[in-house]
């Protein structure tokens, strides 16, 4: 074999061992998902000065409004957690937000409720009348 056959392969096996032999604190971390859990109610952690407080407001009526409409006030109101369903029971989805309205919704008008609180709406299409 001749030494320039060899050479190359001799760094190879060079290069593959101080890989092999690196330090693991010295590596690439890997990505990990760190998981908190919240604090058990009564803890000493809900009174933190820097945790920011659960906005409560009030549910405006959204019955009879389209679902597009109802979706923005609610939105505009502070509500962001939103969600409808198919009225009729047909379990049928609402893909063109536009041609529904909203026949109820599970919060009764005035009720306060904290803003991150799912808001949902049963609705039917607009050429249909709420069951």
């Amino acid at each position: 074999m001749n030494i320039r056959c060899i050479a190359p392969l001799l760094v190879a096996a060079a290069c593959l061992t101080l890989t092999a032999c690196q330090d693991t604190a010295t590596s690439t971390p890997t990505a990990t998902k760190t998981v908190t859990q919240a604090p058990a109610a009564g803890s000493a952690d809900d009174t933190k000065a820097d945790a920011p407080a659960e906005e409560i407001i009030a549910v405006p009526d959204f019955v009879g409004m389209g679902l597009q409409e109802a979706q923005d006030a609610a939105q505009a109101e502070g509500f962001f957690m939103l969600t409808s369903h198919d009225n009729t029971g047909a379990g049928r989805m609402q893909v063109f937000d536009r041609n529904w309205k909203v026949c109820d919704q599970n919060y009764a008008a005035g009720k306060t409720i904290s803003a991150g609180t799912e808001l949902d709406f049963g609705t039917v299409k607009l050429s249909e009348t709420c069951p």
